[in-house]
């Protein structure tokens, strides 16, 4: 009485099932961020940093609730022609 039960899929198949995943997650993240621009870090110049010192002053880091990724200028562009392609859509359905 011995039964045949199958474990799966071949580990080659999870493997390349599983390289294409990644490779997709990958592609699609590095496609949606190309729209957006970082922001980048910019220390404190050696005066300044003398000057706060001098002055006692520390970190300050303050959260602003309207901090955002800003959009490339390219994607502001297409996205502001977009915009007027609907509305000229709309006006012209009315």
């Amino acid at each position: 009485m011995s039964r045949n039960v199958t474990g799966g899929p071949p580990f080659l198949h999870k493997l390349i099932v599983g390289t294409v995943a990644v490779a997709v997650g990958v592609y699609a993240a590095w496609d949606a961020s190309k729209d957006f621009e970082l922001v980048k870090y910019t220390p404190f110049s050696e005066e300044e940093v003398l000057k706060r010192q001098q002055e006692k002053k520390g970190l300050k880091i303050t959260h602003l609730d309207t901090r955002t990724l800003d959009y490339t200028p390219e994607a502001k562009e297409r996205l502001r022609k977009v915009a007027e392609e609907e509305k000229l859509k709309a006006q012209a359905d009315k």
